[in-house]
């Protein structure tokens, strides 16, 4: 079962890429961030125990982050863009598109004081994950979706609070 986190906004959203925390950009009101985390879970059924769960085995657990930049750093935003395709823009079938694991981290901290911030260390995008958006009169914003995995202290996210 999914779980559903609603972050307050205004925030400001840092991203890691391995040297240090970096501001990508911030979201609004009408453009919070979402973060929802799925647990994978194996469920252990007998003749016994029938329809219902005997034991329920948790696999692992995922989060997927969303938001909508309406401010943001666009050479930051290359350079999240590049470590995702391996700073190339080549097409080339059966490339690597990164050198390392390709992970990164993203911090999402509210600028209302008092509010809670998250850290997701390990985080990768797929492919499709970032839109630029320019409709009508509205400036340009670029929305993103991200996966967060646990790291190798098995840790999802922490939190902190502003």
């Amino acid at each position: 079962m999914a779980t559903a986190i609603l972050v307050s906004g205004p925030t400001k959203i840092m991203w890691n890429n391995g040297s240090g925390w970096f501001d990508l950009g911030y979201t609004d009101n009408d453009n919070l961030p979402q973060i929802s985390w799925n647990d994978h879970s194996h469920e252990v059924r007998t003749v016994v125990s029938g329809a219902t769960p005997e034991e329920v085995i948790l696999h692992n657990t995922e989060a997927a982050i969303s938001f909508t930049l309406v401010r943001f750093d666009p050479a930051e935003l290359v350079l999240l863009e590049a470590r995702q395709r391996g700073a190339t823009g080549t097409t080339t079938v059966g490339r690597r598109l990164v050198n390392d694991n390709g992970t990164f981290g993203i911090r999402i901290t509210p600028l209302t004081v008092g509010r809670t911030q998250y850290t997701f260390g390990r985080c990768f995008m797929a492919s499709n994950a970032l839109v630029r958006s320019q409709f009508g009169n509205v400036e340009l914003r670029a929305g993103l979706s991200i996966k967060a995995i646990p790291d190798a202290n098995n840790l999802l996210y922490s939190t902190q609070t502003t």
